[in-house]
């Protein structure tokens, strides 16, 4: 009985539904793109594509249409100047996202001191799952199902472009490419995460997960599954608990999965200390035994 109000009670209500369904999307999603984004050591780079999207928002708030397509406009403009700074202006990749992605939020800034709607504001920050609406749900499952496909198509390319940027160049890979198609996906992720967890939860979603498979060094044919799952079991723990707590969905999602975090890191060094021990009084065992 217990476990039944738990677990099914939440869920008798439409809004929190909902709430589950674009929480999942982003608890698929955006580990899968955190993965590669720490293998490239582009994390910088997911923070930073939080920020630059205010300008769009603001820019939706105003003419009364969505803000997800705001959102999803002003990661687009990011993705391609990123891209134009690093292959036609010889830029680094650091230099080139601290710059555009400072540029837009310095815009953003300047928009929203124009605006008098604090909602969007709110919303882009902490997301708001609850009021999502069927059309809300069906646009985030189609973005989502167009980065999964992009990334199982550039799949190859990501794999050889992660370990060694200048042999897969050698041998005729586009390392540009694979940087901006990365740089795409993770633009299509934080537009999931604006209208799920909030954009300043979604790199605790993103990276959180991918950093768990480092901690317990699982391969990479695995863990970028496994980190999908832990972004799954985050995302649904968390909209439980911000049910039961009467707290907001994102931080509850966010706090869930730095917890986990935690967890990893406790059960590694306890395994470690575990084994350390035993293979010390293994050894004691031997040196007695002479």
């Amino acid at each position: 009985m217990f476990l039944e109000s738990l677990l099914i009670e939440p869920f008798q209500y439409e809004f929190m539904r909902n709430a589950l369904i674009i929480s999942i999307l982003a608890g698929i999603v955006a580990p899968l793109t955190g993965y590669w984004a720490l293998t490239r050591r582009m994390v910088y780079l997911t923070d930073a594509m939080s920020h630059s999207v205010l300008p769009g928002v603001i820019i939706a708030s105003m003419l009364g249409v969505s803000i997800l397509v705001g959102a999803m406009g002003t990661a687009i403009v990011l993705a391609l100047v990123v891209s134009l700074m690093v292959r036609k202006g010889k830029s680094s990749e650091d230099g080139a996202v601290g710059v555009a992605s400072q540029a837009l939020f310095a815009l953003g800034v300047v928009l929203a001191s124009r605006s008098t709607d604090s909602k969007s504001l709110s919303h882009y920050l902490f997301g708001n799952p609850l009021s999502a609406t069927f059309t809300d749900i069906a646009g985030m499952a189609l973005t989502a199902l167009a980065i999964i496909l992009l990334m199982l198509w550039a799949h190859p390319m990501l794999i050889a472009t992660s370990f060694d940027p200048e042999h897969a160049s050698a041998i005729g890979v586009k390392v540009t490419r694979a940087d901006a198609i990365l740089i795409l996906a993770l633009a299509g992720t934080t537009v999931i995460g604006l209208g799920s967890v909030g954009v300043l939860m979604t790199i605790s979603l993103s990276v959180g997960p991918a950093v768990i498979t480092r901690i317990f060094a699982i391969h990479i044919s695995k863990a970028r599954f496994v980190a999908m799952g832990i972004g799954v079991f985050s995302s649904t723990f968390g909209v439980i608990a911000s049910y039961h707590l009467a707290i907001p969905v994102g931080p509850a999602v966010a706090l869930t999965c730095t917890s986990l975090i935690a967890l990893s890191f406790a059960i590694k060094s306890f395994t470690n200390f575990s084994l350390e021990r035993t293979s010390d009084e293994k050894n004691t065992e031997k040196c007695s035994m002479k």
